[in-house]
């Protein structure tokens, strides 16, 4: 399985909007390969947001993100970034219960 984790910061009181652009995009994709897709706020920073993605293989993941409708509802993001987001990749070796 293919992961994704990134930190996002929105600008001061943007959070909210940036959290609604993320949805779009979640909505925007078909969901073939996602596995699960998870937007967490922090508890010390209001402005800050992560994002955890799960998927059955890198390919899957760069075909929907690819894809023009998730593209399209991903370039509304950059304008509510306080700073550039850092994301990290990796390959997940367990998932509840399960060894990969």
């Amino acid at each position: 399985m293919f992961s994704v984790y990134g930190r996002m910061t929105a600008l001061p009181g943007r959070r909210d909007d940036l959290v609604a652009a993320l949805l779009d995009g979640f909505r925007a994709g078909d969901g073939g390969g996602l596995l699960a897709y998870s937007i967490n706020t922090a508890f010390d920073d209001p402005d800050t947001i992560w994002l955890t993605q799960l998927w059955i293989d890198k390919e899957a993941h760069d075909a929907t993100t690819r894809s023009e409708p998730v593209a399209a509802a991903s370039r509304r993001v950059p304008s509510l970034l306080a700073r550039q987001p850092e994301g990290f990749y990796g390959h997940a070796i367990h998932v509840h219960g399960q060894t990969t």
